[in-house]
């Protein structure tokens, strides 16, 4: 969806398919787009702040999160607990 015609497009879609105005569809179409394009390293960072937020202690979040990322559609391949500390902290 690189082209706006496109996105248009989409807005126009879950706006009909979800009776929205357009803007809210926007919001929608937009915030989707910015979960999708985030970055393996952006969402370690994040889900460790949130994490720590809920209490949970570092390993079990280091477990948690390493399987949270085989899930995500990112083009990276799988990291370690090691790897994950260290884009946490450097």
């Amino acid at each position: 969806m690189s082209d706006a015609g496109d996105l248009d497009d989409l807005v126009a879609y879950v706006a009909r398919s979800n009776a929205l105005d357009p803007s809210q569809a926007s919001r929608i179409v937009d915030d989707v787009l910015s979960y999708l394009a985030e970055q393996p390293e952006d969402f370690v960072r994040r889900r460790h702040a949130a994490l720590l937020r809920l209490g949970r202690r570092n390993d079990e979040i280091y477990a948690r999160i390493a399987d949270e990322l085989t899930r995500r559609r990112f083009p990276a391949p799988p990291y370690s607990l090691r790897q994950i500390r260290r884009i946490i902290y450097g």
